[in-house]
Formats: structure tokens, sequence, C-alpha cells
């Protein structure tokens, strides 16, 4: 019990523990004439069986929400969790949060009109039972899901809404700030919020003008404890009474648990409280006792009524916060950042008054007082303003060793991690590690979604024929007849008006006319029972904007609508949901780095790319409508040149092996990819392993050979051994907790001086929009449908059919997203390219906060060229249902696009020989594992030599 918490285990609904037994009588039973899952599927609002009446005097208010307005998106949720709980792990247990965070975000917004719900939230731990033995590192927890009131320092008017509201509707683009839940970046007109730490839980910096109580706490079994006692010392602090509400799911699961927290009423002689907190002693599926499990419909319609009841719950805090009770309260020192001086200092007074002269010192500006302390005495968070606005600037990207300098360690340089690879400043070709070096040492180019008008550039390259499947891919229309089968399609009542929103576009610029004919009849079906998702995910995304205009946003907060509709409208096989959140990629290794006679040709390769360059700009014509493209692509233009002028000099240096050498010793290894839409094909793994009979060389092979790697073990949740802080059950039915398991509940360099390269317009898709933001109307060529069900296994080859990367709204993020997108890219082109399969693309997602551009690249064999078409892309809003509409009819088209892939791949199985001894294995892994034995060997000889030497 490392907080000291005591916990409850109840075994019958009557037994809930006085302090809130008033809460928990919320949980309502099983009502036995409800449908099953089975029934739910085609039944409409009429047949839809409500839960039992709530015995309680939190009963909902007239008029209000009940899970019935919420039936589509609870069958939604339950269908997929239970198909997602059929597939194969490929390494690591699926993440289920996309999908049951949607759930509760969209329940959770009924509790208030202005209820705050922050996703993938950090916290400020507790201190531990034993203080002396607190860890340094235990300061932040991770709450998946907070819905949460805020506080202002004043009540905001509504003039006060409206100029924030202005603030953020004049200036569109607007960053979204780092994320800080306790403070606003607004200007200082509004007062700050004059409280002590204590009276918060949720990490921020510089001035507090705001403060959050959360209500209704979500996390996983490794944070629900810490998380719960954190809320109820704040609640102590507010003079709150009312007690925490948290549920506990993991991030791989789908069982539920609800846990009740309150404090006793007398503080210990240490200054303690007591924390106690009350859950279900049995593990069995019971609402009642609030045991839920998202796959199981009616479970799920009794988890929606208890949260819907929380309404009242809601308001009660809300009338009980008083900041004129915190300033009265002698302050509980429960926050694991901050210092206790009678305990750190152990009574000493001339130290107690040393700490506290400091302190004064360090407040005389008030602005940051507290913060100021606490980042003095321990380093955190809080910094300047001005290195704040630095730390959004990419790096300065670092130097080969020169010639005559070597250095002093006997260990070659450390691979960089991609994120930060890919934050580092884009200097071109020259010498220094860069993007662009690493593209071009791959023989990988950039170029635009700009039909060439030489047919000897467009065959070499191969990019008309890539642009014309890319409009076929995003073709979206608009039609009379798609409007009429959305209309009639059976949505929650609570995204009725959005759904109004979107058919009720016949004025609206962006509409076709109704003459253009819409996309194949099946994809319009499968997209309409799929709509109520869509419009959920729409609303969700509309509110993180609310979120972040007051408190800064993460990329979870986006990210969850992202996965929500990839993993409701990609489906390659009827159930067969094939999307892999956060796994690990291999990437390509260095060509050039194996290829001493690359300096001969480096010239005329770069001239090549310079050439391509020229032709795709004398390609655009300079128009009002094309001007976009245009300034793109001559941005691209003057790259081309400056890339052609940087290896020259190069060249006249006569330096390529040693910066070469450097370079690949410094590129990423692999890469973590947020989101991967694959097609598994079953038995080519295994046909290739079959021919190595060494356990241990197929183990090595698979690791360096295959794209898509498992999750590392330490982002595995409670079902998979994740560390955590656990409540020993002590009444009861046991149910025994393994020591250590979780809480069992279910600078940039210059450029030329005679040329400047806009290279904003070379990294951001989100410049211009190719089609003006209108729908496009290309007729959709439709394969032949693929229904035959695989069997997935662990040993499926995983083929990348698209690839995605989050950022939040943030500018100066997207370069970082655009490079690992390249190196995601570029590697998956490579891997599909081992099996014979080039000249197709894979696609690619950049996220940046509700924008998504998709990027595509592939490989031209006959000239050993990759190409990364990621200018004049299209990009959509998820803010604007008829833009999300327009991005998930991509994705059933890319479904197909998959299977395709599988066609080619099944046809060369018997060809394929990864073993080949005139051939290097492709990913960067095996280089690096091949250089590391060649250093090894080096050494040794070395050692010898000195060795003899001796002798």
């Amino acid at each position: 019990m490392t907080f000291g918490e005591v916990v409850h285990y109840v075994t019958q609904p009557t037994d809930w523990p006085e302090p809130v037994r008033g809460i928990a009588s919320l949980l309502s039973p099983y009502c036995p004439d409800r449908p099953s899952n089975e029934d739910l599927t085609s039944a409409s609002s009429s047949t839809f069986s409500e839960p039992e009446p709530l015995v309680s005097n939190e009963a909902p208010a007239p008029g209000s929400y009940t899970a019935k307005d919420f039936q589509v998106l609870i069958h939604s949720t339950a269908a997929g969790l239970s198909a997602l709980a059929e597939l194969p792990h490929y390494g690591g247990e699926r993440s289920t949060v996309p999908l049951w965070s949607q759930l509760l975000h969209a329940l959770a917004n009924t509790l208030s009109p202005d209820v705050l719900i922050i996703e993938d939230a950090p916290f400020i731990m507790p201190r531990a039972q034993n203080v002396a033995s607190q860890p340094s590192n235990l300061i932040d927890g991770h709450a998946t899901l907070l819905a949460a009131h805020a506080i202002f320092s004043t009540p905001r008017t509504h003039s006060d809404r409206s100029t924030t509201s202005s603030q953020y509707e004049d200036s569109e683009d607007m960053d979204e700030s780092m994320y800080s839940a306790d403070s606003d970046s607004c200007d200082g007109s509004i007062d700050s919020l004059d409280l002590p730490l204590q009276a918060h839980m949720l990490p921020g910096r510089g001035r507090r003008l705001s403060a959050v109580v959360p209500v209704l706490l979500v996390a996983d079994s490794r944070n629900i404890v810490p998380l719960l006692c954190s809320a109820l010392y704040q609640r102590h602090v507010w003079e709150i009474r009312q007690p925490v509400v948290g549920l506990c799911c993991s991030s791989t699961g789908t069982i539920v648990t609800a846990i009740f927290g309150w404090l006793d009423s007398d503080q210990s002689e240490e200054g303690r409280m007591a924390t106690h907190l009350a859950l279900a002693a049995d593990v069995h599926l019971d609402p009642s006792m609030g045991v839920f499990d998202f796959t199981d419909t009616r479970s799920a319609i009794s988890l929606a009524q208890f949260v819907l009841g929380l309404r009242t719950h809601f308001e009660d805090i809300k009338g009980a916060i008083s900041i004129e009770a915190v300033d009265s309260l002698t302050p509980l020192h429960w926050r694991s950042d901050l210092p206790d001086f009678e305990t750190q200092f152990l009574g000493q007074s001339n130290e107690r008054v040393a700490s506290w002269t400091h302190q004064i010192h360090v407040q005389t500006n008030p602005r940051d007082e507290r913060e100021r302390t606490v980042s003095s005495l321990y380093g955190r968070r809080s910094r300047p303003s001005s290195l704040k606005n630095s730390s959004k600037r990419t790096s300065a990207s670092p130097q080969p060793p020169s010639e005559g300098r070597t250095s002093t360690s006997s260990r070659a340089p450390s691979p960089y991690p991609n994120s930060q690879f890919a934050a580092l400043s884009d200097t071109g070709l020259k010498d220094s590690v860069s993007i662009s070096n690493w593209l071009f040492e791959r023989h990988a180019f950039t170029v635009g979604r700009i039909p060439l008008h030489s047919e000897e550039q467009a065959n070499k390259t191969g990019i008309n024929a890539m642009v014309k499947i890319y409009d076929e891919m995003t073709a979206f229309t608009w039609s009379d007849d798609m409007k009429t089968i959305l209309s009639n399609a059976e949505v929650d009542s609570l995204v009725s008006t959005m759904r109004s929103e979107l058919c009720d576009r016949n004025g609206d610029p962006n509409c076709q006319s109704s003459t253009i004919d819409a996309p194949s009849s099946e994809d319009v079906k499968f997209i309409s029972c799929r709509i109520s998702a869509l419009l959920h995910a729409v609303k969700g995304a509309r509110r993180c904007d609310d979120v972040a205009k007051l408190h800064g946003a993460n990329e979870a907060d986006r990210r969850h609508e992202w996965d929500a509709l990839l993993l409701n409208f990609f489906q390659p096989v009827l159930g067969q949901r094939d999307v892999l959140l956060e796994r690990e990629l291999n990437f390509a290794r260095n060509l050039v780095a194996d290829d001493s006679s690359f300096a001969t040709r480096a010239v005329k390769i770069a001239v090549e790319y310079q050439n391509l360059c020229y032709e795709q700009s004398q390609c655009v014509p300079l128009t009002a409508e094309t001007s976009g493209c245009w300034k793109q692509a001559v941005a691209a233009r003057d790259q081309g040149n400056q890339f052609s002028d940087d290896i020259m000099c190069r060249a006249l240096k006569s330096n390529f092996p040693e910066v070469i050498a450097y370079h690949s010793s410094k590129d990423p290894v692999t890469g973590k990819c947020d989101a991967i839409l694959v097609i598994p094909c079953s038995g080519v793994t295994t046909a290739i392993l079959r021919r190595i009979s060494n356990i241990d060389e197929q183990e090595k092979l698979l690791r360096s050979f295959v794209l898509v790697q498992g999750p590392k073990p330490e982002k595995l949740d409670a079902s998979t051994g994740e560390t955590s802080y656990q409540v020993a059950k002590t009444v009861g039915h046991s149910r025994r907790t393994t020591s250590g398991k979780s809480l069992q509940v279910p600078s940039s360099s210059r450029v030329s001086e005679s040329i400047k390269l806009d290279r904003a317009q070379l990294h951001n898709p989100f410049l211009y929009h190719p089609d003006g933001n209108r729908a496009t109307h290309i007729k959709e060529t439709l394969p032949s449908q693929d229904t035959s069900r695989d069997a997935p296994s662990t040993q499926d080859l995983l083929l990348p059919v698209l690839l995605a990367e989050y950022k939040k709204r943030d500018e100066s993020a997207i370069s970082t997203a655009m490079n690992q997108m390249k190196t995601y890219l570029v590697s998956a082109v490579t891997f599909i390219s081992e099996f014979g399969i080039t000249e197709q693309p894979v696609f690619g997602l950049v996220v940046n906060g509700a924008l998504g551009a998709i990027t595509m690249a592939w490989k031209k064999n006959d000239v050993c060229r990759i190409y990364v078409m990621e200018r004049n892309v299209r990009h959509y809003d998820i803010r604007d249902p008829l833009q999300a509409l327009q991005f998930v009819s991509i994705l059933p088209r890319l479904a197909r696009h998959g299977l395709g892939l599988r066609r080619l791949l099944e046809r060369q199985v018997a060809a394929i020989d990864v073993d080949q001894p005139q051939s290097k294995p492709w990913s960067k892994l095996a280089q690096w594992q091949e250089d590391e034995r060649l250093a090894t060997a080096k050494r040794t000889e070395s050692e010898k030599a000195v060795a003899e030497d001796h002798i």
C-alpha cells in the first residue's frame, strides 16, 4: 500500500461503505429484457430496452440524455472491441482506448455544459507513505481520461468568452500551446488564480489562471490508485466532501471496474489523512457491483446509464467549490513534487530559515512564485518564457568530425532516436546530419503531385501513373443518392444535428452537382452503417478545440479521434480491423554506405533530381487557383539547385567516405509509428523461416527483416506484466495478486547566401489545398472484392498500406512529422520491394491537430529510385463532417489496394529468398549489427597487435 490507502472489497450491492453508498446506488443491475449484442445489430430506437430505473437520490434531471441516446455508439463500440479481441496481437496486445474512450468522452460531455474533458493527462502523484523512500521520479502519473470542472479567478462573463473565442476565430491556424492543464496562455488581462500548489493536481507552468477539479477519473490499474488519492487530497484542500468516482480499465482491455474513494475526516499524527477505496470483491461481470464489459452491449448500457447518472454529482461538486475555503484551510502537504521542509531538514531550525529566506528571494516576482520555488529546488518544468518558445525550434544539425580531429573514444557514435533525428534542422546535402542526406543516401527523393509533360521523365519516374492512382484513391463525389442514404442511416440523437449539417449542404460551394456519380454503392453503404461513429469523431475533434483554447493540448487529445476513424473504416475483410497502434518499424539501411563507388555517381544523381524539380516547376501554370502549388514547386526547384551545389562542393573536398560513414553511424535504426494499416499475409513468414533450421537464427532474421515490430515490454499494460501500485486483498473472497503486479481490476545551419530556400513551402502540406477545399469528382473504378477471410497468426507477414504520424496543432511540429513520415514511407517501400513489389504505392497520413494530409511513396525499380509525394497533396479537417466523410471514403479503397498487394505477394512467395549471399538485408538494424561485428573484430585485432608488441 504505497500511498497508505485502505481498500474495502465489497461483496454485495448493499454492502458499500456508508460514505459512498449514495453514489454507488447509481450502479444498476442487468435488465433481463435488454437485447443481446446480436439482437441489437438490427434494433431500432423503438426496440431499445432501457436499464432499470435508478434507485438513487441523484436521479437524472428531466429531459436529460439516457443510454438510449447513445445506442448506436454503444453497439459500434461493443462490436469493434469484440472484433479486436479476435485478432492476433502481432507482437503486442492491441490498444482498445481509441474505441472505448470515444464512448466515455461522449457520455461525459453530457455531465455539464462546461465540463472539461482531458485525455492522456499527466497528474501529480501523491507522496508515498514513507516519504523518506519516495522515488525521485515518482512525480507524474498518467490518467486516460478526466471529466473535470475548471475554476477561474473570476467568473467569466459573456464578453470574456467572446473575446477569447474571437481570438481563435480570427487566427484559425493558431498553434495549440504546450500541454498545461492548470495554466493558460492568455495575456495579462485575466487575473491569476492565487492558490497554493496543493490546490492543483494537474501539472502546470507559469501563471495559474485556472484550476481543474476532476469529477470522473479514468486510468489503468497502474495509475488509478495514485490518481484517486491525489484527487481526494485536492478535494480536501478545496473542502469538497463528495466522494471520488474512478473507472479502472486497461489500455488493452475491455473490463471496467468502478472504484469509489473518500478521506478520513481526521489527520494522523504525521499530518496525513487516510484514503479509503471501495470496489467489488468479485471479478465476475456485474454492473450492480460496478464491474462492466465494453464488449457486452447490456453491460455497456448499464455503464452508460451510470456515467449519465453522475450529472447531479457533478453539479454538487461545482456548487461546493469555494476559493475562500482553500485560503482558510491549513495546507495539506500531499504533492510528491513539493518539499516538506519539516521532514526534509529534520527540524533543524537554521536550515529551515535558510530555506525560507531562499523562498522569499525567488518569490519577489509574484508571477510564477510557486512554480519558481519548485523549479529552483527540483530543476523541474518551469522555465523562462524566452526558453519556452525556443524549445519549439528545430535542433541544430551535428557536423561530422573534421579531418585531423579524431574521437578520444573507441566507441562509434550512437544512432539518433527517430524523433530527435526528425527534429534536426534540414541543411540540405551539406556534410551535417539531415533528413535530406538520409533520403539521398537511400536513393529517395521528394516530389509534388504534379504530372510531367515530358513523357521520358514520366516513364523514368512513374510520377504520372502515381498521380493518377493518388487521385483515384482520394477522389470524393457528392450526390443526392448519397445524401438520401446518409439521411436515412441510424445515428445517435446526440449527433443528429451534425448529420443534418452534413446533409443540408446543397448550397455549399464545396459540394458537387447531383449529376456526379457517387462512390461505389458498397462503400456508401459501408460508411452509412458507421456514420454515427464518424459524427462522434467530428464532435470530439471540435470539443478538443474548446479544451485547447483554455488549457492547451497534447497529441492524445487529437489522436483518439483519428484512431477511431481508422479502426472503424479500415476493414479489408469484414470484421478484420488491421490497424496497429504505436509500433516500432525497422528502417531502411544506408545504401550509399555499402557502395564505395557512389562518390563517382553522386553529382549525376543530384543533377538528375535538379532537372526533375525544374521540370515539375514548369508544369504548373501561374494562376490564382494554382499559386499555392506553384510556390511549392518553385521552392522545390530552388532546393534541387541547392542539392546539386552541395554535392559538387563535397566532391571537391573529396571527403565522401568520411561523411557517409558518419551519417550512417548516426542514422536511426527504428522508429515508433503512431498507427499503421496493414494487410496480413498468412504463411509467408513461415515459408521463409522454414529454410532456416536454427531457432536463434530464425528469431534474429525476423527481428531484422520484418518491417513492423512488437511494442517494447515496458509499454505493455497490466495484463502483460506492467509494474504498478498494488492493493492487497484483505477481506472477502480472495483475489490474489502477485507481488510486483498491478491492481488486479478487470540551431539551424546556413544555406547558400545567394538564395534562401523557403523550406516552409516544402515541409508543410497544409499550406494550400490542391482542390481549393472542394470535393473532387473522379469516378472510381472498383476492383473485385476479396471476401475471403484469413485465419491470421503471429507468423503473418504484415504488408504496410498506410502509416500515420500524429502531432498536436503546432506549426513548428509539422516539419518534424513530415520528416518522420519520410523515414516510415521509404522504409515501407524498401521492405515490400524485397518481395519484388515495386511501382506500387504505400500511403502516409500526417496529422497536425484536426488536419490530416495524405502522402504516398513508391519505388521505381528500373532506376532504383524511391519517390515521396508530399507537396500539393490533399488534406482534410475532421472538425468538418463533409471533410471527415471525404477522409473515411479513402479507407475502403486503401483496404482494396492492400488486398491487391497481397495478391502480388502471394504470386511471388516461391521466389523469395532472403538469405541470398549476394544481397544485403534491407534494414538498418541488420546494417548496424554488421557494423558492430566489424568494429568488434577490429578492436580485437588491435588489442592483439598491442599485446604482441609488448611481448
